[in-house]
């Protein structure tokens, strides 16, 4: 039992250095339209692009509403690791809703 709980301990103190260390990746511009989704996680949003990328959308300062209208947002992408653990962490985002509703 205490192996265990040794290696759960390392295992976390080692995500807590690769958080520390996640850099923006710079200007990797993204432009996708889609509807906004609820992530795997609690509070975490998500979209997935034509190429069926799936971004991480959750630090929008503004959340958009899951299954009412699509948005096209942009967005930078980066290496940043978030809680959510799911897809590519955007930030620096701006979205607006379109017309097509979501299914």
């Amino acid at each position: 039992m205490k192996i265990r709980t040794g290696i759960a301990s390392a295992a976390l103190l080692t995500a807590g250095v690769f958080v520390a260390n996640a850099q923006s990746v710079g200007s990797n511009k993204v432009t996708v339209t889609g509807c906004p989704l609820p992530g795997v996680e609690a509070k975490c949003l998500v979209i997935r692009g034509p190429d069926n990328v799936t971004y991480n959308i959750t630090d929008a300062k503004q959340k958009p509403e899951i299954g009412q209208r699509a948005i096209r947002l942009t967005g930078t992408a980066t290496k940043k690791l978030s809680y959510c653990q799911q897809g590519v962490v955007l930030s620096n985002i701006a979205w607006t809703y379109t017309d097509q509703k979501c299914k």
